[in-house]
């Protein structure tokens, strides 16, 4: 489901678009905002998949917002204005898209299929009651007994009601792997690691999530899988081993 936050000082035009994309497959608005100020307040706290903005607003413009949302996990931006005069300026931010108003459904449609990789999830049940999860934000999964203990920078510890193996059928390879029965791992979320005693290594991520010692049997198979990762020229992160 990819989750959006539409941003217009004008009601009619928030609602018009609102219509359009509640009527569009696998899209859900989350908020609407009139201001600048409500626009940051409602990104910090919904993390949209994407941000449909205006360009004039009566405090400001739609690019005023861009500088506060944070890098790593910035909406894709989709400028709409009853002008072409900014269009440039927009991909020069690196928009997604720039729409004239009105919009057409098949216009947006080819938007929205732009902005269809963002939409990639899970919708989970978890021990507080059910949640959606950005796969991108996973970086750790550890089965405890018949739950998962999930661990990523938006989400400290939660755990839901599953198995391991379940999950690791939802989850793409790369960037995830299974290092053990009980252990899966976002390999693009690693800094570095670093060599332990008794043959183990130590994980630290790029995140928040509190640093991982691997038992010695995970420690090798991620040693085969960075091995092969680099070998292939996608490695990201340190091996200081």
């Amino acid at each position: 489901m990819l989750s959006v936050l539409i941003v217009d000082d004008e009601a009619p035009a928030r609602h018009y678009l609102r219509r359009l994309l509640e009527a569009t497959p696998r899209v859900r608005v989350v908020a609407e905002a009139a201001t600048i100020e409500q626009a940051r307040q409602l990104a910090c706290e919904t993390r949209p998949d994407a941000v449909f903005l205006d360009v004039m607003l009566t405090s400001g413009t739609g690019f005023d917002l861009l500088d506060d949302l944070a890098p790593a996990q910035a909406p894709a931006v989709v400028f709409v204005s009853a002008h072409d005069s900014h269009a440039a300026q927009a991909f020069d931010v690196e928009a997604t898209d720039y729409l004239l108003k009105p919009v057409s459904p098949e216009r947006l449609a080819k938007t929205v299929s732009r902005l269809m990789p963002r939409a990639n999830g899970l919708d989970l049940r978890t021990t507080s009651g059910k949640r959606f999860l950005k796969v991108q934000d996973l970086t750790i999964a550890q089965a405890q007994g018949d739950y998962v203990r999930l661990c990523g920078a938006t989400h400290a510890s939660e755990l839901v009601h599953m198995t391991l193996k379940s999950l690791a059928a939802q989850l793409p390879t790369p960037p995830f792997y299974s290092l053990s029965r009980s252990l899966i791992i976002n390999l693009d979320h690693i800094s570095h690691i670093s060599q332990q005693p008794s043959a183990q290594v130590e994980v630290v991520f790029s995140n928040d999530v509190d640093p991982l010692v691997l038992g010695r049997t995970a420690s090798r198979r991620l040693r085969r899988i960075m091995a092969g990762d680099h070998q292939n020229g996608t490695t990201t992160f340190n091996m200081a081993l």
